[in-house]
């Protein structure tokens, strides 16, 4: 039965759906499958640092590096130079993961060949095999029996308005899943007609400092409301697409557009928000397009466009120092 599942679910995936944005109407996949990425000057070599209380660095798409004090995350990990042999990236990861070393945790929001990228794990178990790994429940499904310590958590219930899933503290840091508005499974249909729903938000809190990591999702007021009359967010890493003319706030129950993004912002009222999921592959449009038009909207909201950063991949930006 699984294995009738995995082949109508890569026909449908190939043919019908969207994904986190795999085949896009307007993208040469030839291009995708053969172009060498482009290189990413002055890595860093030592990313993390005593001086830091608070930082992030952009290893590209939504994989994010973040130093927490003494501890450092890892979100989503994508590395390797392809998803699924279906797509390749347009530039190369920011971060050599030989220069981490320290790693307390990796997070998982969901299974799309994006954001659970099996090859970039088996890079981050090579080199942290017994570290924290942390999935919404279900997403176990389809990982690998690897040496991690394998953490899943409950989900929160956002078609009922419950948008907190479960609270653990894990290696000292407090883990919040919190709802996401996006859709589960893997392969396509799956997640669209079995209904696999391992997919969330997180937020991260440490030594007093507090991160929203928002994952995969789409664009609901009073979840974000809740989250600002929650939570005291210093950094939010929120998505900014994929999205072809990238008008309005998005897709329900998939992807926020960059008007969303900003209306996240201000509902969470995050001190500072690091846009993600562009720059990285060719989606629904040129890989720059949701950033180019988030800049140019938040030309019109100047204390916003004061909160953000806009990073280039491998760049890292100090939220809090010591």
């Amino acid at each position: 039965m699984r294995g009738t599942i995995f082949k109508y679910s890569v026909f449908v995936l190939l043919v019908f759906t969207e994904g986190c944005g795999f085949l896009s109407d307007s993208i040469d996949n030839t291009e995708r499958s053969f172009h060498s990425p482009d290189k990413v000057k002055n890595k860093l070599i030592a990313p993390i640092s005593d001086s830091v209380r608070l930082s992030a660095l952009w290893v590209g798409h939504v994989t994010v590096l973040i130093q927490m004090d003494d501890k450092v995350i890892l979100t989503d990990p994508f590395f390797t130079n392809n998803i699924a042999l279906m797509q390749r990236r347009v530039r190369e990861a920011g971060l050599d993961i030989k220069a981490l070393n320290k790693l307390d945790m990796v997070l998982l929001s969901h299974p799309h060949f994006d954001h659970t990228n099996l090859g970039s794990l088996g890079l981050v178990e090579k080199k942290f095999p017994n570290t924290n790994l942390v999935f919404p429940e279900g997403l176990e499904e389809f990982l690998p029996d690897y040496s991690f310590n394998f953490i899943p958590m409950k989900k929160a219930d956002e078609k009922n308005k419950i948008y907190i899933g479960e609270t653990r503290t894990i290696s000292g840091v407090k883990i919040t899943t919190v709802a996401a508005y996006h859709w589960g499974g893997r392969y396509g249909l799956d997640g669209l007609i079995w209904g696999y729903d391992s997919y969330t938000g997180y937020i991260i809190q440490y030594n007093g400092m507090t991160v929203l990591f928002a994952g995969d999702t789409s664009y609901d007021d009073k979840f974000y409301k809740y989250i600002g009359g929650n939570y005291d967010i210093d950094l939010a890493l929120l998505p900014v697409g994929p999205c072809k003319e990238c008008e309005g706030d998005g897709k329900p129950g998939k992807h926020v557009y960059p008007a969303g993004t900003i209306k996240m912002l201000e509902d969470t009222k995050a001190k500072i928000m690091i846009p993600l999921h562009y720059g990285t592959i060719r989606e629904k449009s040129e890989p720059d397009f949701p950033k180019d038009v988030l800049v140019k909207l938040l030309k019109e909201k100047p204390e916003l466009e004061a909160r953000t950063r806009i990073l280039n991949i491998g760049e890292q930006v100090v939220i809090i120092s010591k």
